[in-house]
């Protein structure tokens, strides 16, 4: 890779990373100031991070073990993910429960008028991108009432767009599917999460044929608890993650990095002075304890970022794979992708595809990966109580690519599927839910 090149490339990216960092790990320390991490878990991250940056500061060689929480806190997000998409399929479950003990007050036009208001919703936009995801996300709030061959039928339509495509792209839908629907769940979802995997295994084994209003308020109950821990906790890990991806910047960029000697030491007594508080466990923050510091920082993120984005870097290809420098150069561009979990390349290169893996989608390799997701769903359904698999139904379409033909054919589909309902109080949630959705579109309009 060419020298001058990457020392631009690297001179940028550490010299925002190293402001990012400082910024980053004071909102560590005000946030904990404000509330301490609610579990041992969160406790224990945030000291193995500590030391970690102690070590650093120290001149200790922390390459291998940064990476490794990195790694760690990748996972313990994905855990917290497959959990909130858990609950999703509850929630989809009490929220069709709602009317049945709480009115709304509400009357409708009747189901041809808001069918018609529906379709007017899908058809007002000359993009089709938009339009396909309004399609999808009014799928997903559709009354279920299909057999689960029909419901197989439709799976294989949606999956039949990859037909010719990527092999790759037909698994990342998989996957999508899998982790979504609850079929495949990370390994150790309970540790560290008793609480809201006890709540999990509830909903599971729950009652909704006979369910009263007391048991449907103990239910909406828990779910909110849930679902604030999650939030709490993922919104944690990512401030963590956050720090640890700048760390892992300094250490790829540093070797080919220029930067004045006065200004890095700045940056390196403030993190060290915000290292030994939390260390010691000092989670009192005055008023201008760090306001001096925090000021000469003012500007200084954006304009190295603006430098970062004028550099030129390199686009990613297999002939480079097992050069260092191009690897390092990759890494720090994932890093500061803003995707907090961005995964990197290893180190000693990456493996180019193989011939099975870079091959397309034909109809034979198509059955055979939705017949295993279909063997898959089929054990999922038969312990499942129907309102569940009506959820994990809607959740999977809702998720595929759109299998449409025609607005006719969506229209029909939406037809059938308020008529078939005969709940009424679920009925008239969908509705609701789907009126409050065409709001906010027209809102962002």
């Amino acid at each position: 890779m060419e020298t001058r090149l990457m020392k631009k490339q690297m001179t940028a990216a550490y010299q925002y990373s190293y402001v990012r960092l400082v910024l980053n790990y004071y909102t560590i320390l005000e946030t904990v100031a404000d509330e301490a991490p609610q579990t041992q878990q969160m406790t224990d991250y945030l000291k193995r991070l500590n030391s970690l940056i102690g070590e650093c500061i120290s001149g200790k060689e922390v390459n291998k073990d940064l990476l490794a929480l990195r790694k760690d806190m990748t996972h313990e997000v994905e855990v917290l993910t497959s959990y909130a998409d858990c609950f999703q399929i509850f929630e989809y479950i009490l929220n069709r429960m709602e009317r049945k003990f709480i009115s709304s007050g509400k009357t409708n036009d009747g189901d041809e008028a808001f069918i018609k208001r529906l379709m007017g919703f899908i058809t007002d936009t000359s993009d089709s991108a938009v339009m396909n995801g309004r399609i999808k996300q009014i799928i997903g709030q559709l009354p279920i009432r299909l057999t689960k061959q029909k419901f197989y039928s439709l799976l294989m339509e949606g999956l039949s767009v990859y037909l010719g495509s990527p092999r790759e792209n037909l698994r990342d839908m998989m996957y999508t599917l899998r982790t979504e629907s609850m079929v495949s769940l990370p390994e150790g979802m309970d540790a560290g999460h008793k609480d809201i995997y006890e709540i999990l295994q509830q909903f599971k084994r729950m009652d909704y044929r006979d369910m009263t209003f007391d048991s449907f308020e103990e239910a909406s109950a828990k779910l909110s608890y849930a679902s604030q821990v999650l939030t709490d906790e993922s919104g944690f890990y990512v401030m963590l993650q956050d720090v640890i991806n700048d760390l892992c910047v300094l250490m790829f960029a540093k070797q080919d990095a220029v930067i004045d000697i006065n200004e890095e030491e700045f940056y390196r007594s403030v993190i060290s002075s915000i290292q030994v508080k939390l260390d010691q466990e000092d989670f009192t923050v005055g008023e201008d304890e760090f306001l001096d510091q925090l000021t000469q920082l003012e500007g200084r993120q954006e304009t190295y970022y603006e430098r970062y984005l004028k550099v030129e870097v390199l686009k990613e290809n297999e002939e480079s794979a097992d050069d260092g420098d191009y690897i390092r150069s990759m890494n720090v561009d994932r890093l500061l992708s803003g995707s907090s979990f961005a995964e990197l390349i290893k180190e000693e290169g990456r493996e180019t595809l193989s011939g099975e893996e870079s091959a397309i989608v034909d109809k034979s390799y198509l059955n055979q990966q939705a017949q295993a997701y279909i063997q898959e769903l089929e054990e999922l359904f038969a312990d499942a109580p129907k309102p569940v698999v009506r959820a994990v139904m809607a959740k999977v379409l809702s998720d595929l690519p759109v299998y449409f033909n025609s607005i006719d054919e969506i229209q029909e589909y939406v037809r059938g599927s308020f008529s078939s309902c005969l709940d009424r109080a679920e009925k008239e949630t969908c509705m609701e839910l789907l009126e409050e959705l065409m709001d906010y579109e027209n809102k962002l309009v």
